[in-house]
């Protein structure tokens, strides 16, 4: 017996290929509102619109190139705030020296004296005419501080007398307070420096000398304010600085008046008969005076030995406040320096104001330190009206340069900052409008992914609705 054929393929009717393509084109909403979704854009690709998608890339180009010279202004805009600070102390330290210049010119100094006892004179009188003078006898004389004395040369504890280049033989001569003169011969060169000083402890009944090296320096003091005079090639040869010590010698038949213009012939000295008929020595400048008969017994005579602390040189003071500014503003300038470059010293930017590099400017840098300024040291410690004068005038024409550097850079950072904003809002307004071409409206977006889901899952119900009665007819065979 034959058997028939039986066809059991599900036929696909035509409801069935209308949800079919149904459920493909919804996928493909879905997929393509999913993507805007998570890029924020509705145009993704030249196949969704090529004209707004080409537009939109073109104005986010632009906004990019824009940004990158935003950059570079950036920088300048911090050169050029780093440089007004600067100038900002810089005039603040020139206001300080200015006070400084202007407190030295109406003050005034507080002079040191030694004035001699027990023993009148005159101008005419012969010195020989005093007991025990001599011709030849010699006067130590020194200014600054009394009790103090600090060596210039670089040592350490452990520095021997030759790493100073000090040979056998020499000598040194000092003499702290009332004591009588001490003489130091070097016997032997590879002693160190702390055994070589040592050496006044021993001599020194009174116990009151001492000396230290601390930060390299070598210092040589006193604890009861008692004064220290040094003498002899030895005494330079350690670094000590003897420039502002002098040695007078009693010439032949000299009288006071010509031991007096001996030391007014020193700088910052004079000497005198006093109203009460004693012979004087006065530092004019204020620093302490220290003297003693380095031999014989002339001072002894007058009655001068000692040493007087109690001036005070306010001009020498106010130099070095004003020097120490001057330092100041130096390393203000010195520190200016942003990106390595440093408009205080004369360097120069320069300014790109678009994306083709078209428009642009040159900010030219000015020099600020002390000598461009035209300012220099205190001239002679200040102890004459004219060199202050004078530097009130330099600073004057410094604040002047300054005001002028000020107005220039000002100037320049305000038109930089001007251009800044114009190109950030460029910026803006490109990005802006490229969104507005390409942007998504996310709430939209997600809307539609929901509408696409819910329809999306009726065509399926419908689809299996529609297999599963074939299915049920199927099974009838």
């Amino acid at each position: 017996m034959k058997t028939m054929p039986y066809n059991l393929t599900i036929p696909t009717t035509s409801s069935i290929q209308t949800a079919l393509q149904q459920s493909k084109m919804l996928t493909a909403v879905h997929d393509k509102d999913a993507v805007a979704l998570t890029s924020g854009k509705k145009i993704n690709s030249s196949y969704d619109n090529s004209t707004l998608f080409f537009k939109d890339m073109r104005l986010t180009e632009r906004a990019q190139e824009l940004n990158n010279v935003l950059d570079g202004l950036s920088n300048i805009v911090s050169t050029l705030n780093t440089t007004s600070r600067s100038i900002d102390s810089i005039t603040d330290l020139l206001a300080q020296a200015r006070a400084a210049a202007n407190s030295a010119f109406d003050g005034q100094n507080y002079l040191a004296r030694l004035s001699g006892k027990n023993c009148k004179v005159t101008m005419d009188k012969s010195l020989f005419d005093l007991p025990l003078v001599n011709a030849g006898d010699e006067i130590l004389l020194r200014t600054g501080d009394a009790d103090k004395i600090e060596s210039q040369y670089v040592m350490d504890k452990e520095t021997t007398l030759a790493d100073l280049n000090i040979v056998l033989g020499e000598e040194m001569k000092v003499k702290i307070g009332e004591n009588d003169w001490i003489t130091l011969t070097v016997i032997d060169d590879t002693m160190k420096v702390t055994d070589f000083f040592g050496q006044i402890y021993e001599q020194t009944p009174s116990g009151h000398f001492q000396f230290d090296i601390t930060d390299q320096k070598l210092t040589l003091s006193t604890t009861d304010r008692s004064p220290i005079l040094l003498e002899g090639s030895l005494a330079e040869a350690f670094g000590f600085d003897l420039s502002e010590t002098h040695k007078i010698t009693i010439g032949s038949n000299w009288t006071i008046g010509d031991l007096a213009r001996a030391f007014s012939e020193i700088d910052g000295i004079s000497a005198t008969i006093n109203t009460k008929g004693y012979f004087e020595v006065s530092s004019l400048y204020g620093d302490d005076l220290i003297i003693a008969d380095l031999t014989g017994k002339t001072t002894d005579a007058l009655g001068l030995e000692g040493y007087d602390d109690g001036g005070s040189n306010t001009m020498k003071t106010y130099a070095d406040q004003y020097n120490e500014l001057l330092k100041q503003i130096n390393n203000i300038v010195a520190d200016s320096s942003f990106n390595g470059l440093n408009l205080l010293e004369g360097d120069s930017i320069r300014a790109i104001f678009n994306e083709k590099g078209s428009s642009l400017r040159t900010v030219n840098g000015v020099k600020l330190d002390t000598v461009s300024m035209g300012l220099s040291e205190a001239a002679g410690d200040w102890q004459n009206k004219t060199d202050i004068q004078k530097a009130l005038d330099d600073i004057e024409n410094a604040f002047y340069q300054v005001k002028q550097a000020t107005n220039k850079f000002d100037r320049a950072s305000y038109m930089v900052q001007s251009r800044n904003t114009f190109l950030e809002t460029m910026s803006d307004t490109c990005l802006s409008g490229a969104e507005k071409l390409t942007g998504a409206d996310l709430n939209e977006v997600a809307v539609e992914i929901l509408a696409a889901e819910t329809q999306k899952e009726l065509v399926n119900q419908v689809i299996s609705i529609t297999m599963d009665t074939n299915a049920s007819v199927l099974s009838l065979f």
